[in-house]
């Protein structure tokens, strides 16, 4: 995997919020969580893609999922920033993140960040 450029807590911050958001979709212990990276030389991109076997998004919410404020868990605590928080960091490093999912059938979040480049490392 080539490296990108980028400040690794940040992006730690986003790796743990989406880990955690998949971790609370779970209905319960015998359903999984697949972490998967790739390099995608289409794109130049590293590739994160976190999927969970959860409760999964209704289709009128997955546009509004990085909206400020915006939560589906507002009764268990949620405030609806962190993936606002996670979506405008990977826009910071010139990336973006995707959602696939479908109530009862998982989410699969797929976070693209270009990688550096040849000319960057001289």
């Amino acid at each position: 995997m080539p490296p990108i450029l980028g400040n690794s807590q940040r992006i730690e911050q986003v790796v743990v919020n989406l880990i955690l958001n998949a971790c609370q979709a779970l209905p319960d212990a015998e359903r999984a969580i697949a972490i998967s990276t790739r390099y995608n030389r289409t794109t130049a991109s590293a590739i994160l893609v976190v999927r969970d076997e959860g409760v999964g998004i209704e289709p009128e919410n997955l546009s509004r999922l990085t909206d400020p404020f915006f939560t589906t868990k507002r009764e268990s605590g949620g405030t609806g920033l962190g993936l606002s928080v996670s979506d405008g960091i990977i826009k910071e490093h010139g990336g973006r993140i995707y959602f696939k999912s479908a109530p009862g059938a998982g989410t699969t979040v797929t976070l693209s960040i270009p990688v550096i480049k040849e000319e960057q490392t001289t």
